[in-house]
């Protein structure tokens, strides 16, 4: 074989996986939409069907009105929305210092950082539910969203942290120097020349700790008790009884808890890209 067509078969072997991992991601997201669709019977005895089937787009008006007892979709969306800003906010702040810091300090302190951090990742959320619950009713904060938003600070930051610590290992130590020789300290070095420069990366890793925070359902089911203060999946969790469920209405109200989350990758999404085309041009 000639080395023109080894790398014609090199890129269609490397296209077609490109398709297929693509197909893969999308087809469970198609599926959700799909069943959103479809009455209780249709979901159970012909989930993938498309013809003969009892479709029903009132599940979106009965995922927005919310269960019998609960809160509307809106009451869960206002709470989904404050937890995740203030993790994702808090979350990028403090981890962007602590990783960019880290990097300025002695090889062995930097290693302690990051091997601490990394420790942190190996544990099970599970493990952690009963410490939580203790401190959150001991505090009082037992159905407060902000309160979990600040607790998902602490559970995105290693690895926010690991992430930005990559990166700034390889952001170019002349343009700190070139601000040095201007009289800029570290800290103003910090944000009028790295944070900017290092948006993309930041913006990525915020994107990856949204996801988590936006579908996360164990801690927030044993800390946001009250239905006022449930966020998305907490909430859509009403539909479901002892006897009987709705799961129209559950796949709904999952097809919609994902539109925000469409939005936001939209809007950044060529910030991403610049930042991960900085970063090669970095290393």
């Amino acid at each position: 074989m000639t080395r023109k067509k080894r790398v014609r078969a090199g890129t269609v072997v490397g296209h077609t996986g490109a398709i297929l991992w693509s197909a893969l991601a999308l087809i469970p997201f198609a599926l959700i939409v799909l069943l959103a669709f479809k009455s209780n019977t249709d979901i159970y005895t012909d989930p993938l069907g498309l013809i003969g089937v009892d479709w029903r787009p009132e599940n979106f008006s009965e995922a927005w009105n919310g269960a019998p007892g609960g809160q509307g979709f809106a009451v869960y969306l206002l709470n989904s929305a404050v937890v995740t800003s203030i993790a994702i906010a808090g979350c990028l702040l403090v981890g962007a210092l602590t990783a960019y810091f880290a990097t300025l300090a002695s090889t062995r302190v930097r290693l302690l950082i990051v091997r601490l951090f990394l420790v942190a990742t190996t544990l099970p959320l599970i493990m952690l539910l009963i410490p939580y619950y203790t401190a959150f009713n001991a505090l009082d904060l037992l159905g407060s969203p902000w309160a979990l938003g600040v607790l998902y600070i602490a559970l995105c930051l290693p690895t926010c942290v690991l992430i930005l610590h990559s990166f700034y290992l390889g952001f170019p130590s002349e343009l700190a120097e070139a601000a040095s020789i201007d009289g800029l300290g570290r800290f103003q070095t910090f944000v009028r020349i790295v944070l900017p420069l290092s948006k993309g990366p930041i913006v990525a890793v915020g994107m990856i700790n949204a996801f988590f925070v936006w579908g996360e359902t164990q801690l927030a089911i044993v800390l946001l008790q009250s239905p006022s203060s449930r966020t998305i999946p907490v909430g859509l969790l009403d539909f479901k009884g002892q006897f009987a469920s709705n799961t129209g209405a559950i796949f709904a109200g999952l097809t919609l808890a994902t539109i925000p989350l469409i939005i936001v990758y939209l809007i950044f999404n060529r910030t991403i890209t610049k930042g991960v085309a900085l970063g090669g041009v970095f290393r």
